[in-house]
């Protein structure tokens, strides 16, 4: 929860806000030329001429691959029939639509009612699990019977032995994937991490939010155990932006231990780009995270869960015979009667909502609207501790101009509030952006442009002394922002792909005026079948802003300038034995003007004064990323990072506050068969350095607290009550090991002093429904 606390020398504590209670691309692979994918529109474009230069990122693509395909056989005697569907496989290796292609009765039914039950392992792309469309062949042969032999007495009294053939009295089937294969996905981002919201249902300590997965992604540092604040590459948490479909949002989790503010059922994967980041993305000096809307699947489908903290839904259906969809979801946690029991007068609660409705105008046209927000509140007998809230209305114009070219145009309102019992910060924003993508076998031209208008807005309590301070960080005003950008993924050969970029960006506030220009380049090198090259250079500009995911608080004003950063990566991954897939990348990056007040200070509390500490940050490191998929019946990853970062600031030049060189993240899921599933996770990191307090500021260079250390555990079982319906429980431990956390450490002369969170471990249990 949030809390503006209206005082001189501390404005804003951002501890007591979590410590307290579009476009589609597809292609299509040939099975004799499996490098000739080119990545195209919805529907695929028509094949070119031979020796036309194809995208060579099919090279990472992968076909879905039938892993159970049963059909229950047909009593009688039957000829042998073929059936042929037509399946759309998820990401999570499921078969959410089936049609008939050709074929007869009995078998389409039997087939049809079948296909709802069948599993595979999902196609991938970049080694990300995408939904794919394939044609499927089922055989129906009758069942060979067994022979039989009748002894019938002949005249001499010798016994005649005759072979009998008895009709076969039912027909078995046998599947096959057809050669064609549809694979839908967009484009993967060059250095981007991903995990499917599949692949998270199986992670421990995640609770089945995708959005949770991002603690596990190399390249990725935490702060506390459970506080979902990390920095990234060395990019504090306020350089780190957060977007739903394109959709810019100031926080991903409600502040109860971290659960994510949109539903699962509307997330398909979660990508992170730890930088240099996309071009698209413009405003941001560090990284960012964005949650990739599901598709709708074109069926009726539902899904419910109860948790200890909160109970949540989500259902989708077609309507007007197919041209439309709506799909809806929702959290609400009752903590605030668990709370109350044991400690009356207080108030603890936490909600969230999503809608998103579409339309069919034309076979080129598509309108939707988008709608998201959250809430967060904490008070006690009337006294408003903390609060906070976000709302979103983006509506779209989808529009293909042919099957290599579409664009989307989108508005969107937004209001975003912080309060407190002290006062109130808020900002209600409309912005605007338009999207345009052509694609052909030798390149991908991408452009866009946004304009942004916020309004922020204050309330101060009149007993507050000396409310100056908090206008000069805080003011009421208006501030604008826009930007351009274009890039071109250009295939010169079947082993490279370019893709060269430029950004531009106007800020305003307060009168003053900024302009960045931000070039970016991204190359991709086909080395061998199995191993890819990945180099990345990029510039990127933020306004100075130092307030993490507090709605509406952002500070005022250009003074000092914009934050600059320069970030160069490079990136090899490989595919191994075992469906393993391997990268190990290095990175280097500096950032000038930066604000950190929460790494130079090793503290959540920031004050007036932190808008004028601008420093230089560095960082320089390596990852090393192994991944198993976890939708498999073994699953697992592995995640290192070691880093080097630095930060200097007048006279002083020093590791920040929360400084971790070694960070270790490990994940295993194991299914045990009859629908039963295990798993673990473990974390562990440097501890965070010693603080040494001189004339010119803090110095981190004394010795580090006790590691950072968290194991979390899940088991899961599912029961299939029919081919459309299952329910499950599971049972999760977050920290099981019960391990404090430090926060701060503070050294003298007579030695160090670790403070921090008292153990936090957090048990859950829960029980969903799934109806397709």
């Amino acid at each position: 929860m949030g809390k503006l606390a209206m005082r001189r020398r501390t404005l804003v504590s951002v501890s007591t806000f979590f410590l307290s209670i579009g476009s589609l691309a597809q292609a299509e692979i040939s099975p004799d030329q499996p490098s000739n994918t080119q990545p195209s529109g919805p529907a695929a474009s028509p094949p070119e001429p031979k020796g036309t230069p194809q995208p060579t990122s099919s090279r990472a693509i992968r076909k879905p691959v039938a892993l159970s395909t049963p059909v229950p056989p047909l009593q009688g005697k039957w000829d042998p029939a073929e059936v042929v569907l037509l399946l759309v496989i998820t990401s999570e290796g499921t078969v959410s639509q089936a049609e008939i292609v050709s074929g007869s009765e009995p078998f389409t039914t039997a087939a049809l009612a079948a296909s709802a039950s069948w599993t595979f392992e999902p196609a991938y792309r970049e080694n990300q699990a995408v939904a794919s469309k394939i044609h499927f062949l089922l055989t129906f042969k009758p069942r060979p019977a067994p022979s039989t032999t009748k002894s019938s007495p002949t005249q001499s009294g010798s016994k005649k032995t005759e072979q009998e053939s008895t009709p076969a009295p039912v027909s078995e089937a046998q599947g096959q994937a057809l050669q064609e294969v549809t694979v839908f996905g967009k484009l993967p981002d060059p250095s981007s991490t991903s995990l499917t919201r599949g692949e998270v249902r199986n992670l421990a300590g995640a609770f089945d939010d995708p959005l949770r997965a991002i603690e596990v992604m190399p390249g990725v540092t935490p702060i506390a155990s459970g506080l979902p604040l990390f920095f990234i590459r060395g990019a504090p948490p306020g350089n780190v932006g957060y977007f739903i479909d394109g959709i810019r949002i100031p926080l991903l989790y409600h502040a109860f231990l971290g659960p994510s503010v949109i539903h699962p059922a509307f997330i398909d994967a979660v990508t992170l780009n730890p930088g240099p980041i996309p071009t698209r993305y413009g405003r941001f000096a560090g990284a960012t995270v964005e949650a990739e809307m599901a598709s709708p699947s074109g069926a009726a489908r539902a899904e419910a869960s109860i948790r200890l903290l909160d109970a949540g839904a989500f259902v989708e259906t077609p309507f007007a015979q197919g041209r439309g969809y709506a799909m809806l979801g929702g959290r609400y946690s009752y903590t605030g009667l668990l709370v109350s029991a044991f400690s009356p007068g207080q108030r603890v609660e936490y909600w969230d909502y999503q809608g998103l409705f579409g339309y069919a105008l034309t076979k080129k046209d598509e309108v939707s609207v988008l709608s998201l927000g959250a809430y967060d509140y904490i008070g006690s007998d009337g006294e408003v501790l903390g609060g906070t809230e976000f709302h979103r209305i983006d509506l779209r114009w989808n529009h293909k101009f042919s099957q290599s070219s579409e664009a989307r145009w989108a508005a969107t309102w937004g209001r975003d509030r912080t309060r407190s019992d002290s006062g109130y910060i808020s900002d209600n924003l409309l912005g605007t952006r338009v999207t345009f993508e052509h694609r052909r076998a030798d390149f991908i031209l991408r452009t866009g442009a946004d304009f942004n208008v916020d309004k922020y807005d204050m309330e101060i309590d009149a007993a507050i002394s000396e409310p100056e301070i908090y206008e000069e960080l805080f003011p009421p005003r208006t501030d604008m922002s826009g930007g351009a950008y274009a890039d071109i993924v250009i295939f010169p050969g079947k082993r490279i792909q370019l893709t060269p970029g430029v950004r531009t960006d106007v800020f305003s506030s307060l009168g003053q005026t900024r302009i960045s220009f931000d070039p970016r380049i991204f190359a991709e090198f086909q080395l061998t079948p199995s191993l890819k090259a990945i180099h990345a250079l990029g510039v990127a500009h933020q306004t100075p802003n130092f307030v993490p995911s507090i709605p509406g608080a952002q500070v005022a004003g250009l003074e000092g300038g914009l934050q600059q950063s320069l970030h160069a990566s490079t990136k090899y991954e490989a595919l191994l034995p075992l469906k393993l897939t391997g990268s190990i990348a290095f990175f280097i990056n500096g950032t000038k003007n930066m604000t950190d007040p929460i790494g130079l200070g090793q503290s959540l509390s920031i004050d007036e004064n932190s808008a004028e500490q601008r420093s230089l940050g560095r960082a320089a490191g390596m990852e090393i990323y192994i991944k198993r998929p976890l939708t498999r019946n073994l699953g697992g990853l592995l995640s290192y990072t070691l880093s080097k970062t630095l930060r200097s600031l007048n006279q002083i030049t020093t590791a920040p506050g929360y400084d971790r060189p070694h960070v270790l993240n490990g994940a295993l899921t194991y299914d045990f068969g009859f629908h039963i599933r295990a798993s673990a996770k473990g974390s562990i990191a440097s501890g965070i350095p010693g603080r040494e307090t001189t004339e010119h500021g803090f110095i981190y260079n004394q010795s580090r607290s006790f590691p950072y250390m968290r194991l979390d555990l899940k088991l899961a079982k599912r029961w299939y009550v029919s081919e459309n319906f299952f329910w499950g429980a599971h049972v999760e431990v977050l920290n099981a090991t019960h391990t404090p956390s430090v926060a701060r450490r503070t050294c003298k002369t007579d030695g160090c002093t670790n403070e921090g969170t008292a153990p936090i471990t957090f048990p859950s249990l829960g029980i969903e429904a799934n109806w397709r």
